[in-house]
């Protein structure tokens, strides 16, 4: 009997565990936790990288690829979340470069484009700084003079 008159305690309460002898909970791989972030942020990559921006997919995919490979720890099999992330990050990155490449090119082939960015280049320029990138790169070459 236990001290309230239940009835007879039954054998498994008297391990001090809280568990039955037969019962182990279950355990967590002590990369789990890495494997995971690193599938968050090689999501994070592939998102960030549709944006339109250049850091964020070079950092999330980075860290992701960090993270999946610290996982693994002395295992030999890695994690499928770490995996996946490692997939992912991957996947992200290149989608960065191609998408910043194709930009370069887009800019630096067509004349129409270069036109408008050079238009848009002195207007920043002539804002903060009071005359227009043209007339600050002129003076650089007469200073210089000119480059070859």
């Amino acid at each position: 009997m236990d001290n309230y008159n239940n009835g007879p305690i039954p054998p498994w309460q008297n391990n001090d565990s809280g568990f039955p002898p037969y019962y182990t909970p279950p355990t967590r791989h002590p990369g789990s936790s890495f494997a995971t972030a690193s599938m968050v942020l090689g999501i994070l990559a592939i998102l960030s990288a549709f944006t339109g921006t250049v850091f964020p997919p070079l950092v999330c995919g980075g860290l992701a690829i960090i993270l999946g490979l610290l996982s693994k720890g002395n295992d030999k099999a890695m994690l499928p979340n770490a995996k996946v992330g490692i997939l992912t990050a991957i996947l992200g990155l290149v989608i960065n470069i191609l998408i910043v490449a194709s930009a370069f090119l887009l800019l630096f082939t067509n004349a129409d484009m270069q036109n408008d960015f050079r238009r848009q280049l002195n207007q920043y320029y002539e804002y903060f700084y009071g005359e227009s990138f043209d007339d600050a790169w002129d003076e650089i070459e007469d200073m210089y003079g000119g480059y070859r």
